[in-house]
């Protein structure tokens, strides 16, 4: 899509020609073309690799950041060529790594340099790092185990590239193994990234790396202000901070000298970018410890099929390794968890069954805390006329609204808010009816049935910073008897007065037509269910269902996560679903929906006289489960093939009939959900 850049050559033997022979550089323009653009530099004084500039480009001056630096050739055709016009003092200047890595990632990811450079670096600015005085680092508090001492200490034998999988249960101190980890890599003068899967996360670990390491730590996510984005940039190129924290996004942090890539509960589908380019955060790590030639860790309590079966499969290999820890730190044993059959104890209209009703009383009067996991925000995520059956419906993608206690109906799919009203759309008749469960539904039936308890929600709607999730949790465990949330309460917290979990719903989720959604559903039980009994207090899980039966609620049931795996990769083994094949997914969208069916014609046409492999299955152009968003009406094709056939998949893809300039083609490789 691009041409990379030729090899560069030292600076300093570019200098000796400076009064001999013109200089060229080849430029990434910030516009969507797939290839670097050349100019004269007029003043080699003024010009360094790496800077931003403007540069004519068209009509009008455009920016560009310069990917080389070189002598002219004959094929140059200097007289055609126009000149630099200004440097942009202000922009971040990015060194050889991230050329590097945005060629790479262009590549990889089937887009333009800019896109590439979009979303790598951003709109960063030049700035002074921050102010940071205390870097002393504190005693660890606590003793390694067995396995804990066993893991750390094949990680840090590792002085090239390597990958390591820490398989540990929740509460086994996988955390307290990271922060070991990261005061190696400061002993050792390196830097650490260690990536957590949500923002709302960042303030816990925040707090436990501070509490160590004091000004060593920086975190990074997009709640911050640019500015102070820009500052925590700078104090990682300039070398003063050593220890990253954040999101999928701080895996592209300027860390100058790496030492070690962590990446906490790998398993979440948030290091996953869920729009274009589709990037995992996981490909990126591996790429950047190849580059630095260090170990990448994974950790999680429910590793992805993909990487637990990977790293079994790899452990022997003198560069990777499985490590388990199937003991938590304290001591303190898993809850035990107990499935409630809803179409034996689910009476019409009821939220709470009564064996759950009657363990929130218990677990109160003996002053312990209650969590409560439904994942589904708003109050009532059905909305129909009672007169004409009518469903009242996001006008841009067909789903239901939800009704919100704010008195609002909402898309969760598009984002969109719309007011209150009883009037039907189609009859106009004032008889618009909820039903189905909704989080705020279930907040005011436990208002009412334990009016004592000082009951706490956690979603998206009540803390849309991490700062307000913080300031909520750490009311919910000086003063709060019962956490209710959706997944943002799932996972990374520690509370250790929590004794009782309950999970409502969990049925949508393992019903969604998606071939992840056993893996996730008993991920999320898992998770959810380690938040019990972490303290001096006994753990009890209680999931109400009607499929208890179902293979992800009886493995959970018994913290049998191989057992999971086995089922699992039967599955997915006769399916050619990932782990034993790979997967690229192609999403065609348009507003006009006769416009993308056109198209999808003609590539059913292309795809009837460009075979690929024999091996490899074609699915599609067919409806997306999810026919239409945002008003983008949505077809899909699904490829399954080998690792060995990606290069000529992508080549394939890039032969596609040209289409009209209103139809969107993203690509997802490795997809993470076909919906």
């Amino acid at each position: 899509m691009f041409h990379t850049p030729p090899k560069l050559r030292p600076i300093c033997l570019l200098k000796s020609c400076y009064n001999r022979v013109m200089l060229v550089a080849d430029i990434c323009i910030f516009r969507g073309v797939s290839q670097l653009y050349s100019y004269i530099i007029t003043d080699p004084n003024t010009y360094c690799i790496g800077q931003c500039v403007s540069i004519p480009f068209g009509r009008y001056p455009v920016k560009g950041v310069i990917f080389n630096i070189r002598l002219a050739t004959q094929t140059d055709n200097i007289s055609k060529l126009k000149s630099i016009l200004a440097p942009i003092e202000t922009a971040f200047i990015i060194n050889q790594e991230y050329i590097d890595l945005i060629c790479w990632f262009a590549t990889y990811y089937q887009t333009t340099l800019h896109k590439a450079y979009q979303t790598i670096i951003g709109n960063r600015k030049s700035r002074a790092p921050l102010s940071l005085n205390n870097f002393t680092l504190s005693p660890s508090p606590f003793t390694l185990n067995q396995h804990q001492q066993a893991a750390f200490d094949t990680i840090v034998k590792e002085t090239t590239f390597s990958k390591h999988l820490i398989h540990g249960i929740t509460g086994s101190g996988k955390t307290e193994i990271y922060m070991r980890l990261a005061q190696h890599c400061i002993k050792q003068g390196q830097q650490i990234i260690i990536c957590c899967p949500e923002i709302s996360l960042t303030p816990q670990f925040k707090a436990q790396f501070t509490e160590r390491f004091n000004d060593h730590v920086v975190v990074i996510h997009s709640g911050l202000t640019a500015k102070k984005r820009d500052e925590c940039w700078a104090s990682l190129q300039h070398k003063s901070a050593s220890i990253v924290i954040g999101p999928r996004s701080a895996i592209f942090a300027p860390v100058q000298r790496l030492g070690m890539i962590v990446i906490d509960e790998e398993h979440d589908g948030s290091y996953k970018q869920d729009n274009h380019p589709r990037y995992l955060s996981h490909e990126i790590a591996k790429w950047r410890c190849q580059y630095h030639n260090c170990p990448l860790v994974l950790g999680s309590a429910t590793p992805s099929v993909t990487s637990f079966l990977a790293a079994k499969n790899s452990a022997i290999a003198k560069n990777s390794s499985y490590n388990v820890l199937s003991k938590r730190a304290t001591g303190s044993s898993l809850p035990t968890v107990s499935t409630i059959d809803m179409t034996q104890h689910g009476q019409a209209g009821q939220l709470l069954s009564t064996p759950l009703q009657t363990a929130i009383v218990e677990t109160l009067k003996k002053n312990q805390k209650v969590l409560l996991l439904l994942n589904r925000r708003g109050f009532a995520p059905y909305v129909a006329c009672q007169s004409c059956k009518t469903i009242h419906s996001c006008d841009q993608c067909g789903l239901s609204y939800t009704y919100h206690k704010d008195k609002t109906f909402r898309c969760h799919r598009c984002d969109i808010t719309i007011a209150f009203s009883h009037q039907c759309k189609k009859c106009k008749k004032p008889h618009l009816a909820f039903s189905g469960q909704g989080i705020q539904k279930i907040e005011i039936e436990l208002a009412q049935q334990f009016p004592q308890a000082h009951v706490i929600r956690l979603d998206k709607d009540t803390a849309k910073t991490a700062t307000q999730m913080e300031k909520q949790l750490n009311t919910f465990k000086k003063e709060g008897n019962i956490l209710l949330g959706t997944q943002l309460i799932a996972k990374g917290h520690h509370i250790e007065d929590i004794s009782l979990v309950g999970v409502l719903g969990i049925d949508t989720q393992l019903n969604i037509p998606d071939f992840r959604s056993a893996e996730r559903s008993f991920q999320l039980l898992m998770q959810v269910a380690g938040r019990a009994g972490r303290g001096k207090y006994e753990g009890h899980v209680y999931i109400q269902t009607t499929q208890p039966n179902h293979y992800a609620i009886r493995c959970a049931q018994t913290h049998d996560y191989e057992r999971f795996i086995h089922q699992e990769s039967e599955f997915r083994q006769q399916l050619k679903y990932p782990p034993f094949g790979e997967l690229t997914y192609i999403i065609l969208s348009c507003t006009d929906e006769k416009m993308l069916k056109n198209y999808c014609k003609r590539c059913s046409t292309y795809i009837g006289k460009h075979s690929l492999e024999e091996h490899v299955s074609i699915l599609g152009p067919k409806p997306a489960p999810i026919e239409k968003i945002r008003d983008h009406y949505r077809w899909t094709i699904l490829i399954k093939h080998s690792l060995n056939d990606t290069q000529a998949v992508k080549q394939w893809i890039l032969d596609f009939p040209k289409r009209p300039a209103d139809i969107r083609l993203i690509c997802d490789f490795s997809p993470l959900q076909l919906l």
